[in-house]
């Protein structure tokens, strides 16, 4: 009888350890899921192969958008700004922030799509290690000058950077889609070059208001 009681209570903690066992290992997946979302990828377009020209397009827009964040915010912290530059500022860097999580997502997802070398050739050519080098990106003598300027002069070199980036970015989403691109890279593009050609009007719009 006593042999029976130590079976049973040890039958009874084997069970109750697997039991927090599944509890814990189930925990641990939502905590993942919930720190990182999956990529909002149909899963017919997931299945598709992954080039390194698409993860050029993925790590560029990356850099496009985080400076064009950067330059929204340093507008937005300087006084007496208009309020048609401003509000398109609070835009871009809103809207950039929800870009940006599909693409940082992509950059994770496609990581063995990434070429060991920085391209020296096709959409990514002569970009460098950093992207520095892609078409419209502002130099450091455009950015100093941006940081000091105020109002109104401001306004005009915030919609001159970013109407050149927007140049460039367009240049390079265009090459993009001339080859094969992954759907959902080929989608993202598209959505890109709507937008950049209605940004690129609100810039002008603001470099022709200034006197």
């Amino acid at each position: 009888m006593r042999r029976r009681a130590v079976v049973f209570v040890a039958l009874a903690l084997a069970l109750l350890t697997a039991a927090v066992g599944i509890w814990l290992a189930v925990a641990a997946a939502a905590r993942d899921t919930d720190a990182a979302p999956p990529v909002s990828v149909s899963p017919s377009a997931s299945a598709a192969p992954v080039t390194a020209d698409d993860y050029c397009y993925v790590e560029a827009m990356i850099y496009y958008r985080v400076k064009e964040q950067e330059v929204a915010e340093t507008l937005l912290r300087k006084q007496g700004i208009e309020a048609g530059a401003s509000g398109f500022a609070t835009g871009i860097a809103a809207r950039d922030e929800d870009e940006l999580e599909d693409l940082r997502a992509w950059y994770l997802l496609w990581a063995d799509a990434r070429p060991a070398e920085p391209p020296t050739d096709g959409p990514c050519g002569g970009h460098g290690s950093d992207h520095a080098q892609m078409p419209g990106m502002p130099s450091w003598s455009a950015l100093q000058g941006f940081a000091a300027a105020e109002h109104p002069d401001a306004e005009k070199r915030f919609a001159e950077i970013l109407h050149a980036q927007n140049a460039g970015m367009i240049a390079l989403v265009t090459l993009i889609l001339e080859g094969d691109p992954h759907p959902a890279v080929a989608e993202s593009a598209e959505a890109v070059l709507q937008q950049a050609g209605a940004d690129q009007e609100t810039l002008q719009g603001i470099i022709d208001a200034v006197p």
